[in-house]
This record gives structure tokens, sequence and C-alpha cells, in this order.
């Protein structure tokens, strides 16, 4: 009786092993599959169901330019799942509107596309006489206004390398002290070598190109210390200076 009880016992442990080699083997099987199934459950969620897709956008960063515009050059698909829309073509296509300097997209779970953009800043407002042009730091002409706006210089510019012309001067006033910036009522150019500053106070300041505009500052910041009508500085290392009082 006691062997037939140890031989029961035995098969049952032989038993159990078995089972356990068994669910071991199979165990790998089991786990992958149902990690498989729950990266395709994954896949969907986000590439292909409803759930997740683009419901609207949020737009910062836009002071000037009108969110209507930008909504409506951005062309973002809504009811596109959101882990599927370009977010490099919108980025782009919002960099075609002039007055946008830079567009950085985003997404925000679970539903929004981000939008911030950075407008252009003028520095500069170029007239031919009948219209006013901003410009950029970049020399970049990027809207028309009908009047000159305050607080701007005025560039007049003249002459056929006329998107040349634009850069320099406003590389020439970018190198220009707050103080002296502040000064100048006009820019006249016909030319990149011939940029000439007309201050508020009737004096003319030569400037010539924009190369050594830094330099040029320095010496005309030393030459204003006399006074006179005509301030030269195309040649920073040889400054004149014509109707000087005495």
């Amino acid at each position: 009786m006691s062997q037939s009880v140890d031989l029961a016992r035995a098969q049952q442990r032989f038993a159990r092993r078995q089972r356990l080699v068994r669910w071991r083997s199979w165990l790998p099987w089991t786990v992958g599959g149902g990690l498989v199934v729950l990266a395709g459950l994954i896949v969907w969620l986000f590439y292909f169901s409803s759930a997740f897709a683009v419901s609207g956008v949020r737009i910062s960063g836009a002071d000037t330019v009108p969110v209507a515009t930008i909504e409506q050059t951005a062309a973002v698909p809504t009811g596109t799942p959101l882990a599927k829309v370009g977010l490099r073509s919108i980025a782009d296509r919002v960099r075609t509107i002039p007055a946008v300097a830079d567009a950085q997209v985003t997404r925000a779970w679970p539903r929004k596309i981000v939008i911030v953009v950075t407008e252009r800043v003028p520095v500069v407002v170029v007239t031919d006489g009948s219209r006013y042009e901003l410009v950029d730091a970049t020399g970049t002409a990027y809207r028309t206004v009908p009047d000159r706006p305050a607080g701007l210089p005025e560039a007049k510019v003249t002459g056929v390398r006329r998107d040349v012309t634009v850069h320099s001067v406003v590389t020439v006033s970018a190198a220009l002290p707050d103080t002296l910036r502040a000064q100048v009522g006009s820019i006249s150019a016909a030319s990149p070598d011939s940029i000439t500053l007309n201050l508020s106070s009737g004096v003319k300041v030569v400037w010539g190109s924009s190369d050594d505009s830094a330099r040029k500052a320095e010496v005309l910041s030393v030459l204003m210390k006399r006074q006179a009508k005509v301030y030269d500085v195309s040649a920073p290392d040889l400054p004149v200076t014509k109707g000087e009082k005495r």
C-alpha cells in the first residue's frame, strides 16, 4: 500500500514538472505574441483610429499677422491622426508668410497642433517716394504700409541694385549707437557704396559703403564733438568735416 502511494506521488510530481517545463517553453512565445498584439494595438490607436485625430490648432507669437492667415496658410489636416501629421511641412508653409521670420510646430497630445511664430521686426522703413516698406534686420522687405511708421529711420533707396543697397542700409543702421540712430531723419542711398545719413538737425553724414560700419560709428562719435554741417566717414582713417564752426 505504501509503495502504491509513493508511486502515485512520484507520478504527480513528474506530471507537475512536465507541465512546468511545457509552460516555460511556451512562455516566451506567449509573451512575444502579447507584445506583438499590444504593439499593433498602439499603432492602430495612434496612426489609424480617430481617438487621437487632430481637432484644432493653437497659435502663439502672432501680434501683427492675423491668426486666420496663419491657420489658412498652415493648412493643418484636421481629422488626421496626430502622429501622422507632417510638422515640417506645416512650418515651411507658415514661413512663406512675408511677416513671419520663423515658425516652430509641435504636437500637443492628445488632439492639438501648436504653432509658435516669430514675426519680423522692422529696423528701417524704405521708400521710393510713393510707398513705405518695412525691412527687418536681415534686409528683407516684408510689408508695405501707406504711411511712414514713427520711430524708424527712413531710407530713400534708388538705383538698380536695390536689394543689395537695402541690405547695406540695414547694416549701417544696425551699427549706429541708439543715441545717433534717434537723430537720423532719413538715409539716402543711390548704391551700396553711397549711403548718406540725414540727421533731423540738418547735418549730413557721408557714410559710403557698409564696410567697417562699426569703425565708422566710433570715428563719427568723436568727430561730432566738433560742430559741423557735414561729417564724412566714408574713409574712417581719414575722416573729413565741412562747414565746421570755429
